[in-house]
């Protein structure tokens, strides 16, 4: 029985997956997984407990945000640990296109639907910040950078241009980067500071 549940649900979540793929976010709704799984709607519900939960899964599979799978497989306990993973994720956000759009569906409609995968998704992504004891300017210096290269990233699909900033060019995202990396830099050597200041 539990076999069979378990290839039910993966079933239900990859035609999930597959419609939003096609078709985007805004256009998967549980009637559309239904057919698509040749499953009821009432079974999607008892799994998954709607769209919110295949939402979550998607999250929690890594589907939504590979990257993210790195804080379970990986403790983040260095400074070139968090580049690493910093780099990573950029890339990843700049290519993966599903998650760019439901990225911008939760920006559009502020809907339930994506509550629970941007609850789970902030939790895990606060883990990075668990490194070690930092000055919260920079913490929040940093969480705006990535917040900015976000609105970068969903921006650049309509606009070819923030102020002077060519959003088509390679060399800017690069530079982006590397902004990244250096504000990594000051959020970590800050403490070190302190405490020569102090001695």
């Amino acid at each position: 029985m539990k076999k069979d549940r378990a290839a039910t649900e993966e079933k239900i979540y990859e035609s999930f997956l597959s419609l939003l793929e096609e078709n985007g976010p805004q256009a998967v709704g549980i009637n559309a997984i239904a057919k698509k799984a040749g499953v009821s709607k009432e079974l999607i519900y008892r799994y998954f407990g709607g769209l919110e939960g295949l939402l979550l899964q998607l999250a929690k599979k890594g589907d939504f945000f590979k990257s993210m799978l790195a804080l379970h497989d990986k403790d983040l306990a260095t400074v070139e640990d968090l580049k690493e993973f910093a780099m990573a994720g950029t890339k990843e956000l700049r290519e993966n296109k599903l998650t760019q759009e439901i990225l911008r569906w939760q920006l559009l409609e502020n809907n339930e639907a994506t509550r629970d995968l941007f609850k789970y998704s902030n939790k895990e992504m606060g883990k990075i910040f668990a490194i070690s004891d930092k000055n919260s300017s920079l913490n929040h210096a940093f969480q705006l950078m990535i917040g900015g290269y976000v609105y970068f990233t969903l921006l650049s699909k309509f606009n070819k241009k923030f102020i002077t900033t060519d959003l088509t060019s390679q060399e800017s995202w690069e530079k982006f980067d590397k902004a990244i990396e250096k504000t990594i830099d000051l959020f970590n050597q800050e403490p070190r500071r302190k405490s020569t200041d102090a001695n």
